[in-house]
């Protein structure tokens, strides 16, 4: 019998087949090795007009002399090469934060990324769509990584030998053989024999036992082998007919390849400190502390910061400072250096963010304290000239912060004149001012002095004042005050003669006195004399009208303060006695007249 033996070599790789064609009279033909996986079919006989169709991926066998499809020929058209290149990101500049932002580590510039193509990625058809809808529609993996000896390349090859006896009989059984081996180093998975029964035979049984398919097609499931592992199987059969007998046998398997990589994630945590109350016009410092708890690089980390009221940076409001790249576990610090401007509660916000939607944020409150300063004047808004005028100035801190360096002012207006001032104060005739000084004034505190000044000057006037403490604290009043003179007007009235006798003559004089700061207006004065007494005439600043018993004098229009005028009235005794004669004045000054008397002996010799 002649024997035929048909060899051919499967190299494949991930999820491919391998192809070859084999020939008869004992010859060994090696089809090239592809990247990708195939079949291998081989056969002596012109294959049937109809060919079976293709199964799990295989190609159709191929009638003989038809030249097989070529690997890549096989490769579907909807997928995107292998080695295409990865979606890129462009980075994109920020600028340093400006000021006294101090790291005591380095930080590289962030980087921004650009949203790849669907195109650039293979993305599905609805890419674009929005977020629900890709939430609803986008696969979700399921694979997990296989044993570590199926990474890196795995190359199975597979060697088929198809074995004839030399020479067959009609109507003797014969035994067909194919034995597929592994000689590579990667295990060949899913191998699947497939053969058809020769023409001109008739098949008896199959070791071990084949799927019939159809149309004289037979198919064996042989599974897994393993490197250097090998199966046979056989067709026994029935020849019918003379001629040449033979078949094409086709041989297909896969190849499984494993690749892991560590999918991390990173974390961002930011934290501000700074003391919790902030004496205003201090610098205040913020340390910031910019960490990756996470298991990967955050990249890209950028500082925010919008200053809030009450503070200030020379740079403006709104800064921006590029940290960089924080390694896992890994932490920045960094220094923010703030005026503080204006009381108050202040809340300062600091917002991080890094590549693939990292953002951290932190709040921090503070209080800005200052002192403060109130001044009032307490004491008379009205006040005599001539009159002492006794004030207490007090001063009071209704601030958050202790005022230190307090400084007093009181400026005297030209209508007062300093008498005395008490804690130690001291008086600038130059400026006419009056100085005090206390070294702190605390928080709700109130501290007072006293001034006493003397009304010099009638008329309106002001008492101006002015503090000023450290921390810029500056405060002014004033202190309205009505000066105002007072008529005191007086009188006297004597007899020069007394005692007369009967017909005697006398004369009373009256000499009236403004003893006040102001002038007496509309001075008038009326003398009544007893009837034992006879006015024979009268002197004065002004008219005078005797009428009956009584002298009236027109009103005196002003009397200056500290003048005084004389009136003399004549008057003859009558009759003896002890007699009484009053005088009455009255001023505009005055809502009741001032009357006195004067007594006068009149006597007689008989």
């Amino acid at each position: 019998m002649k024997r035929i033996v048909l060899c051919t070599v499967i190299v494949g790789t991930l999820f491919a087949y391998f192809g070859l064609v084999a020939v008869s009279n004992a010859q060994d033909l090696y089809a090239p090795t592809h990247p990708t996986g195939g079949s291998a079919t081989m056969g002596v006989d012109v294959m049937p007009a109809t060919d079976p169709p293709a199964v799990n991926g295989s190609p159709a066998i191929a009638p003989y002399g038809v030249p097989m499809p070529s690997p890549v020929d096989r490769v579907p058209t909807n997928l995107a090469p292998a080695d295409r290149a990865p979606a890129t990101y462009s980075p994109t500049p920020a600028a340093e934060m400006p000021g006294r932002l101090d790291q005591d580590t380095g930080a590289g510039a962030m980087r921004m990324p650009v949203e790849p193509s669907p195109a650039a990625i293979g993305a599905p058809s609805n890419y674009g769509a929005s977020s629900a809808e890709s939430a609803t529609t986008a696969p979700v993996g399921i694979g997990r990584p296989g044993a570590q000896a199926l990474e890196g390349a795995q190359v199975p090859q597979l060697v088929i030998h198809k074995l004839l006896p030399n020479e067959i009989q009609v109507g003797k059984s014969a035994v067909f053989k194919l034995l597929v081996r592994n000689v590579g180093k990667a295990t060949a998975n899913e191998v699947r024999v497939v053969d058809l029964v020769p023409q001109g035979t008739r098949l008896m049984k199959t070791i071990p036992h084949a799927v019939s398919t159809g149309g004289g097609r037979l198919e064996w499931q042989v599974g897994r082998l393993g490197p250097a592992e090998e199966s046979v199987v056989e067709m026994h059969l029935m020849p019918i007919q003379e001629g040449e007998i033979g078949s094409m046998a086709t041989v297909s398997f896969t190849a499984v390849a494993s690749a892991r990589t560590i999918c991390t994630k990173p974390q961002l945590v930011v934290r501000t400190t700074a003391p919790p109350r902030i004496l205003i016009g201090e610098e205040v410092r913020l340390s910031i502390d910019v960490s990756n708890p996470g298991s990967g690089t955050a990249t890209g980390i950028m500082l925010e910061e919008r200053i809030p009221a009450g503070l200030r940076h020379p740079a403006g409001s709104a800064l921006k400072y590029e940290v960089g790249d924080i390694l896992p576990g890994q932490s920045k610090r960094l220094d923010l250096r703030l005026a503080a401007t204006r009381p108050g509660e202040v809340t300062n916000v600091l917002l991080a963010k890094g590549d693939g939607g990292l953002a951290a944020e932190d709040r921090l409150d503070m209080t800005i304290v200052a002192p403060g300063l109130d001044l009032d004047l307490a004491g008379p808004q009205r006040r005599y000239l001539e009159r002492e005028a006794t004030y207490r100035l007090s001063v009071h801190n209704p601030g958050t912060a202790s005022a230190e360096d307090v400084k007093l002012v009181a400026y005297l207006p030209s209508g007062l004149q300093f008498v005395r001032a008490g804690a130690a104060g001291s008086y600038s005739e130059s400026d006419r001012a009056v100085y005090w000084h206390l070294e702190e004034l605390p928080v709700g505190e109130t501290g007072s002095v006293e001034l006493v000044t003397m009304p010099t000057e009638p008329g309106k006037q002001r008492i101006r004042l002015h503090g000023t403490a450290d921390r810029g604290v500056s405060i002014e009043r004033e202190k309205p005050i009505s000066i105002e003179g007072i008529a005191a007007t007086m009188f006297e009235a004597v007899d020069i003669v007394d005692p007369i006798e009967i017909g005697g003559k006398t004369t009373y004089e009256i000499r009236v006195t403004n003893q006040g700061s102001k002038a007496s207006k509309n001075v008038r004065l009326v003398v009544q004399l007893p009837r034992a007494l006879r006015a024979i005439d009268a002197e004065g600043p002004t008219r005078h009208v005797i009428s009956g018993d009584r002298v009236i004098f027109d009103g005196l229009d002003m009397l200056a303060p500290k003048a005084d005028i004389t009136y003399r009235v004549h008057v003859q005794g009558l009759e003896a006695g002890d007699l009484r004669t009053k005088v009455q004045l009255l001023t505009d000054d005055m809502s009741i007249p001032v009357t006195k008397e004067e007594s006068t002996r009149v006597f007689s010799d008989q």
